[in-house]
C-alpha cells in the first residue's frame, strides 16, 4: 500500500477485533488515524508515556529492550494485523520497550481514551488482549531463561578458566618467591659475615657500604617472605600451629626491633594493658607477623614526632565469645571511609605512597602493599577478625587510625579456602 492509499479502518479492524459490538467497532474506526513510517523509524520509545495503541496494516516492526550502557536486547517482531503498544495503556505507565519499523510501515493509531473506553465495555476484547499479553510474556520468559542459561554456561566456562589461571599465577608466585628467597638468604648471610669482618669494621667507608648491602638484602628477604605468605593464603595452605604464648612478649620484641627507627623519627610507642592479658593459644610466628605489619603500618603513616599506642584487654563478643582485643592506634594521616575495607586487599595502598625503593618505615615509605592482607589472613585463620577505624584521611590535621584485632580464646583454627 502506498502512502496515498486509504485503508478502511472498520473493515481492517473487524477480523482483528472479532466479536466486538458494531457500535464499538465503529467508534474505534472513527478514532483511528492512518500513519506511515520509513524503515528504521522509531514509533514507540522506551520510557515515554503510552498514549496510543497501533495496529499494523502493512510492513513489520521489531521490539527491543534498551539498557543504560547503550546495548539493547531483541524481544520479538510483529507483522500485519498485530497490535503493539497496548501494554502501556493497560498498566498506565511508561513504554516498556522500543518499537522500530523494519520496512516501510503503515499503521492505524488509536488514542488512549477511545481505546480504553471501548475496552471497558467489551469483556471479550479485554480477554483477548490479556491472552495476547500473557503469551508475549511467556515467550519473553522463555527467551530470558534460554539467554540466562547460555550466559551461565559461558560464565561457568570463564570461571573454570579463571580458576586455572589463578592457580597457575599462585603457583608461579610461590615458586618464584621461594627460588628467589633462597639465594637472597644466602646473600644476607654472607653480607652479615662481611659486616663482622675485622677489615670491614676497621674501614668506615667499607663498613657503610656493607651495612647498606645488609639493610637492602634484609628488606628484599622480607618482601619474598611476604609474597610467600600471601601465596599460601591464596592457596589455602596456611597452617596454624598453636602453642601457649604471651601477646605482651610479642610487642616487647617488636618495640626492640623498631627502636632505632622510632628514635630516628621521634615516634613514641606505648604499650597499655598487655601484661594483664591471659596466655593465648596461637601460632607465635604467624601472630608476630600480624602485629609486625600493624606496627610497621602505623610507623609508615604517622608523621615524625607522632605517637603509637598499643592496648590490650579481654572482651565478650556475641559471635566469638571471650576474646583478646588488641588495638594499634596512631596519630597518623588517617584512612578515608571508602578505603577502610579496601586496605586489606592485596597490593592496595592509600594515599600517594612513594613508588621508589624507600624504606618501609619512612613516612609514607614504599612497600609491596601486602602487610595488611597477610595480617587479615592470619587473624581469620585463628578464627578472629580484624578491622580498621578512622575519622578520615587528612595529612594536615592527622586524625589517626585504629586497627582492632579480636582473637577468640576458645576457638580452634579455621581452614581458609583457596583463592
Amino acid at each position: 500500500m502506498s502512502e496515498t492509499g486509504k485503508v478502511d479502518a472498520k473493515e481492517f479492524l473487524r477480523p482483528i477485533l472479532f466479536g466486538l459490538a458494531e457500535e464499538d467497532l465503529e467508534e474505534l474506526a472513527a478514532a483511528a488515524v492512518q500513519r506511515f513510517y520509513p524503515p528504521g523509524a522509531t514509533i514507540i520509545r522506551e520510557g515515554e508515556e503510552g498514549n496510543a495503541v497501533y495496529f499494523i496494516v502493512e510492513g513489520s516492526v521489531e521490539v527491543v529492550k534498551q539498557f543504560e550502557n547503550g546495548t539493547e536486547r531483541f524481544l520479538h517482531t510483529s507483522g500485519p494485523g498485530e497490535p503493539f503498544g497496548e501494554m502501556a495503556l493497560l498498566q498506565e505507565g511508561g513504554r516498556t520497550a522500543t518499537v522500530r519499523a523494519i520496512e516501510p510501515l503503515t499503521v492505524l493509531e488509536i488514542g488512549r481514551e477511545p481505546f480504553l473506553k471501548v475496552l471497558a465495555r467489551s469483556p471479550s476484547l479485554s480477554v483477548r488482549i490479556l491472552v495476547r499479553l500473557t503469551g508475549r510474556l511467556r515467550d519473553a520468559d522463555r527467551q530470558a531463561i534460554e539467554d540466562l542459561s547460555r550466559a551461565n554456561e559461558e560464565l561457568t566456562r570463564a570461571l573454570k578458566q579463571l580458576k586455572r589461571l589463578d592457580q597457575t599465577k599462585t603457583d608461579f608466585i610461590q615458586v618464584s618467591a621461594h627460588e628467589l628467597r633462597t639465594p637472597v638468604a644466602a646473600l644476607l648471610g654472607y653480607a652479615q659475615m662481611m659486616q663482622q669482618h675485622p677489615k670491614v669494621r676497621e674501614d668506615p667507608e667499607l663498613s657503610m657500604l656493607v651495612d647498606g648491602v645488609v639493610t637492602s638484602t634484609r628488606r628484599l628477604h622480607r618482601v619474598f617472605n611476604s609474597i610467600l605468605d600471601v601465596s599460601k593464603l591464596m592457596a589455602g595452605g596456611l597452617r596454624v600451629i598453636r602453642n601457649p604464648m604471651s601477646v605482651a612478649s610479642v610487642f616487647e620484641t617488636l618495640q626492640i626491633e623498631f627502636q632505632e627507627v622510632l628514635e630516628e623519627r621521634r615516634l613514641s610507642l606505648e604499650l597499655v594493658g598487655l601484661d594483664a592479658l591471659p596466655p593465648y593459644s596461637g601460632d607465635p610466628d604467624l601472630l608476630y607477623k600480624v602485629f609486625y605489619h600493624l606496627v610497621n603500618n602505623a610507623i609508615k603513616y604517622t608523621p615524625d614526632g607522632g605517637r603509637i599506642t598499643i592496648s590490650g584487654r579481654t572482651v565478650d563478643v556475641d559471635d566469638l565469645g571471650k576474646c583478646l582485643e588488641i588495638v594499634v592506634e596512631d596519630t597518623g594521616i588517617g584512612i578515608a571511609p571508602e578505603d577502610l575495607e579496601l586496605i586489606f586487599e592485596k597490593f592496595y595502598r592509600t594515599g600517594e605512597v612513594a613508588l621508589h625503593s624507600s624504606s618501609t618505615t619512612k613516612f609514607k615509605g614504599g612497600g609491596a602493599g601486602l602487610g595488611l592482607a597477610i595480617a587479615q589472613g592470619i587473624v581469620k585463620a585463628h578464627g578472629g577478625r580484624i578491622w580498621a577505624e578512622s575519622p578520615g584521611y587528612d595529612e594536615e590535621t592527622c586524625p589517626g587510625s585504629r586497627f582492632v584485632v579480636q582473637l577468640p580464646l576458645q576457638q580452634e583454627a579455621v581452614a581458609l579456602p583457596g583463592g
